[in-house]
């Protein structure tokens, strides 16, 4: 990845960052804790804690590995609005089908860049379920 890329990628994640951060900081602040059971709330956080080691091993370059992990985001996916989600969770949902698009159609030579996407929408998740679930 050159350095140029790394940069902006850099970039993008922080100015997400800032969003996820003041979305949750609102959502604390009046009160609205999303709707998700204990059950499936811990069997979404695996299988995205999953799908990140699948990205891990396919920022290599390996299109197999890639693949692993657009079906365990698209099981996410599929869990999140079968339990009923919430603005906050559909806004986060957003954000990984749009991982799970760059994730099908980048070089092979970029799914470093996008595993690094993928890593911060993984680590969104965690935090969402540490502030509103645990």
């Amino acid at each position: 990845m050159t350095d140029r890329v790394q940069l902006g990628v850099t970039m993008f994640l922080i100015s997400d960052a800032v969003f996820f951060f003041l979305l949750i900081l609102a959502f604390k602040y009046v009160a609205a804790i999303p709707y998700l059971s204990s059950r499936t709330g811990w069997v979404l956080t695996v299988l995205l804690a999953s799908s990140a080691l699948s990205a891990w091993r396919g920022a290599s370059g390996s299109r197999r590995w890639s693949g692993v992990t657009i079906i365990l985001g698209s099981a996410f996916l599929i869990g999140l609005f079968a339990g009923g989600s919430s603005i906050l969770a559909g806004i986060h949902g957003l954000h990984l089908l749009a991982g799970m698009i760059a994730l099908a159609v980048v070089p092979s030579s970029a799914l470093r860049a996008v595993a690094l996407y993928w890593y911060f929408v993984v680590a969104v998740w965690l935090v969402i379920i540490v502030v509103f679930y645990v």
